[in-house]
């Protein structure tokens, strides 16, 4: 089964790559890594955390210190 120019098994899982020439006229990633959806959105809890330890440190400066 051939998905996009790449192999996939009967599933629909990718194949580890075995013909590296074959990717000399077409270099590129594969679209399945391009449109990967983020399902994983790190980067917004980040964000969350950083600012909740700020205002935490901010308090505790605040109270203790000030």
């Amino acid at each position: 089964m051939e998905t996009h120019n790449h192999r996939t098994d009967k599933d629909g899982k990718p194949e580890a790559e075995e013909n590296y020439a074959a990717h000399e006229e077409n270099p590129a990633p594969s679209p399945e890594a391009i449109n990967e959806p983020n399902d994983r959105p790190a980067s917004n809890i980040i964000w969350v955390a950083v600012m909740v330890a700020i205002v935490i440190m901010a308090l505790i400066y605040f109270i203790f210190i000030y």
